[in-house]
């Protein structure tokens, strides 16, 4: 799978970014009932694998390298993993399935389509500078140092991501738009309105709401056989934790250590080349209604562009010279710095290409790119150089010890223990200078402390009571943990519940009322057309919203084109049906109503058309991938692994 999502950097994105697309439309499998995930099997998947497709496993490390890349993309705490890894399951599965029926249908990456990809995609500043590859050594160094790939591995990554990009474009070769759907689209996404409105809410109405005793007694009654047992078992738990970073004797780093780790890990300190850039951009024009560029427009801005580039050969001054002409406002009032360029990022080719070139003070000739003539100059630049070791000592001090305590925690945990086995745990405990906790009744879902940990209450629930203590790995520790005392499952009595019996029968007479109440007010406004005095009969207040469009956002109502899409369809002086919105009904009187005009929809009907046709693009991947997984449900050829899967997440479903 894609090991080097394990440590993402400059040239890792260039692969990360197309595979995380495929991720993203993925995702839509776990949020769609009947997914992979209820396919439960197991039947010949391999012992470090969760799935199986069509004879191929899909292994825990993939899974995990996946979990991790998603996480980061995401900005997901590492709390939240065993919640992400279902989704990072589904997203491998369906990789390969893509990647199958990919070559089912002849679309697989050719050798030649590898080659052209490095000569002129995102690496091919990197790989062939200049025209000229690298050369087979420095290809092997780079991949493995950016990577931690070998060069095959490197290139079968690089293969599936041209895979799954032809399968895209065959997916969305067909989609487009017509100018009908690109104007209605324009008029929904422009159309404004304002409009008063009357909400009644479930906690208002609560408080209009009372429940006798016989009423909470005849709940209980009813729905006594959701009580049973609902008291889950709890239990209590005495451990000792070894922690790698509160050791009694903590690892002391040698020089030579130092230097060892500095050695097998050169290549993280290595500085690529870079340079400080400065540019005045000249844009082209945009492009008319046949998607061309007006020919003597183009010349203008090009003749515009040599025009300030012979000032400045002329001894003009260039931060002067950017903020007078350049057409990139970002960076035009900075005198056109751009900052720093890192050879082989791929983020500007074009530029990249010629800045490197250029020596430190120079200024380059004017540069066509596909956006407008760039001219830029080097204000500094730094050769590739590695890090010494004094540098970088400081940095690496921390991690090697980090590795020494782990080890020593370790072992440790084992020493523990085998100790209380023997000896019991507090004394195992005071043998090694460390302490006994004890947890107050913690059941296996709602627990705080050392009890939040998966991995931990899953273990001491597996325990039988008072057994001889045993090991529990968590994130950088290691508990040596026994149960002490056990609290079976328990049904609630009438009285312990009593309380959150009121709370529930009063929110749903309330829930009644409000459904009731919602449509007295509706009925009564559209009758008398008059929404203020059906909210005053009723008890509701009237508020007017500003002027605003699908994604406005109102108080008490919300984004209003997610929650009342209906008053867009309305014409000023119409009053809705009541609309439900949960905990709220809402009533509403449009009192304006603008619509775009047709100068508006030239100007952006471009930007729009785009915005519509990337989401159609979206719908049919998204249509593809749905039809695909219901064919190999049907047909037997993916298989889950519920247990591992269980055990892979930390959760039990």
């Amino acid at each position: 799978m894609i090991r080097f999502l394990q440590t993402p950097g400059r040239f890792q994105k260039v692969l990360l970014v197309g595979f995380l697309s495929i991720v993203c439309i993925m995702m839509v499998v776990t949020l769609v009932p009947g997914g992979f995930l209820n396919d439960i099997g197991g039947r010949g998947v391999g012992a470090n694998s969760v799935a199986k497709v069509d004879g191929q496993d899909v292994t825990n490390q993939e899974v995990e390298q996946v979990a991790r890349a998603m996480m980061q993309q995401r900005r997901i705490p590492a709390q939240f993993k065993p919640y992400i890894m279902p989704q990072a399951v589904d997203a491998v599965v369906m990789q390969k399935v893509c990647l199958r029926e990919a070559k089912r249908l002849g679309l697989e990456a050719t050798d030649d389509d590898i080659r052209n990809e490095m000569q002129h995609g995102a690496l091919a500043q990197v790989l062939y500078p200049n025209g000229n590859f690298i050369g087979t050594d420095q290809y092997r160094d780079f991949v493995s140092n950016q990577f931690n790939l070998s060069v095959p591995q490197f290139e079968q990554e690089l293969r599936n991501e041209l895979t799954l990009r032809k399968v895209r474009s065959v997916i969305t070769a067909g989609v487009s738009v017509s100018n009908a759907e690109v104007h209605d689209a324009f008029v929904k996404l422009k159309t404004k309105i304002r409009f008063d409105y009357a909400v009644l809410s479930v906690a208002e109405l609560e408080k209009e709401v009372s429940v006798s005793d016989s009423e909470l007694q005849a709940f209980y009654e009813k729905n006594r056989s959701r009580f049973v047992d609902s008291i889950p078992e709890q239990r209590k738990v005495k451990y000792v934790l070894v922690e790698s970073a509160r050791l009694p004797n903590p690892a002391k780093v040698s020089d030579d250590e130092l230097q060892s780790y500095y050695r097998q890990h050169s290549a993280e300190y290595r500085v690529p080349e870079s340079v400080k850039v400065r540019h005045i951009l000249i844009k082209l024009p945009l492009p008319g209604p046949d998607g061309k560029v007006d020919a003597k427009q183009a010349e203008a801005a090009r003749a515009k562009a040599q025009d300030v580039l012979n000032q400045i050969r002329n001894g003009g001054d260039f931060d002067a010279l950017a903020k007078k002409y350049s057409d990139d406002g970002a960076t035009a009032k900075n005198g056109g710095y751009v900052g720093q360029l890192v050879q082989g990022s791929g983020t500007a080719p074009d530029i990249e290409k010629v800045a490197f070139g250029l020596a430190k003070g120079q200024c380059s000739d004017v540069i066509p790119t596909s956006y407008g003539y760039e001219i830029i100059r080097v204000d500094d630049k730094v050769s590739a150089h590695a890090r010494s070791f004094n540098e970088v000592r400081a940095e690496i001090e921390p991690i090697v010890a980090d590795q020494k305590n782990q080890k020593i925690a370790e072992q440790l945990a084992r020493t523990v223990e085998n100790q209380a086995k023997s000896s019991g745990l507090e004394q195992a405990a005071a043998n090694n200078g460390l302490k006994v906790e004890q947890t107050d009744y913690i059941t296996r879902n709602e627990s705080q402390g050392i009890g939040s940990f998966p991995q931990f209450a899953n273990a001491v629930f597996a325990m039988k009571p008072n057994a001889a203590p045993a090991s529990i790995a968590l994130p950088r520790a290691v508990a040596i943990a026994q149960v002490t005392e056990v609290k079976p499952p328990a049904t609630p009595t009438f009285e312990q519940v009593k309380d959150r019996l009121a709370v529930e029968l009063k929110q749903q007479k309330a829930q009644g009322l409000l459904a009731q109440k919602g449509q007295e007010l509706s009925d009564k406004a559209r009758a008398s057309h008059n929404l203020r005095e059906a909210a005053k009969a009723v008890g509701a207040t009237v508020k007017t919203s500003d002027l605003v469009d699908r994604d406005g956002q109102v108080p008490d109502i919300g984004q209003v084109g997610s929650a009342v899409p209906q008053a867009f369809e309305m014409k000023p002086g119409e009053i809705n049906q009541a609309a439900n919105l949960g905990q709220k009904v809402v009533v509403i009187a449009l009192t304006e109503k603008q619509t775009p005009s047709e100068a508006e929809f030239e100007t952006l009907k471009d930007r729009v058309k785009a915005s519509l046709l990337e989401r159609k693009r979206s719908e049919a991947e998204e249509i593809f991938i749905l039809a695909l997984r219901d064919r190999l449900e049907r047909e037997g050829r993916i298989i889950m692994d519920k247990k591992k899967m269980e055990a892979l997440s930390g959760v039990k479903e």
